[in-house]
């Protein structure tokens, strides 16, 4: 039955009405005159509605309660789902990526030998780099100490040579006046 046919069989409203207090209350009420209980039903109606009301309320609170746990879960499951996918990329990532490490590693023991390789004739190249530049110091070296040898010789032979040329001015000079000496010997000698 809906609506107003509840209303209009006094057995259905009996019964309906039968549960709302308990045994005690009921033996109560019935006790009471007609006219007190004429008197009580408007108390009875709002302190009913205020209970009604705050029944709806809570059904109304545990309505949202109940739509925030179906919205949480439902978050909960996709966030879940997202984990266990992401957690399963890690896991294809991690494999992959030690593939390609084991891979780099196998290409570079090629690499890594000739670097070594390289490495080793640079060494050598420097070693002998290093050895010919000191052997052409050395040669620099002796070529110079021989160069400021060579001009202290020239600086002592210009020496040599200017005391020779005064020497042999003076020889000059003196065969010079020899050779008046000797003609004013002659000259007077004739005369």
């Amino acid at each position: 039955m809906q609506g107003d046919e509840i209303l209009n069989d006094p057995s259905v409203c009996r019964d309906i009405l039968s549960g709302l207090g308990t045994p005690f209350e009921v033996l109560r009420a019935r006790g009471l005159s007609r006219e007190k209980r004429i008197n009580q039903i408007p108390s009875i109606l709002v302190r009913s509605s205020i209970m009604a009301n705050a029944i709806i309320e809570d059904y109304r609170v545990l309505g949202h309660k109940e739509e925030e746990i179906v919205r949480l879960r439902a978050e909960a499951e996709a966030t879940t789902k997202s984990a266990r996918e992401g957690a399963e990329q890690l896991e294809r990532e991690k494999v992959a990526f030690e593939k390609q490490k084991q891979i780099e590693a196998w290409a570079a023991t090629p690499s890594l030998k000739q670097v070594r390789t390289l490495a080793k004739l640079l060494s050598d190249e420097r070693k002998g780099w290093r050895e010919a530049c000191a052997w052409e110091n050395e040669k620099n070296f002796r070529v110079r100490q021989e160069l400021t040898n060579l001009k202290a010789a020239n600086a002592a032979l210009m020496k040599e040579k200017a005391a020779t040329e005064a020497v042999a001015k003076e020889a000059k000079e003196a065969e010079a006046r020899g050779a008046k000496a000797l003609e004013e010997a002659n000259a007077d000698r004739n005369n």
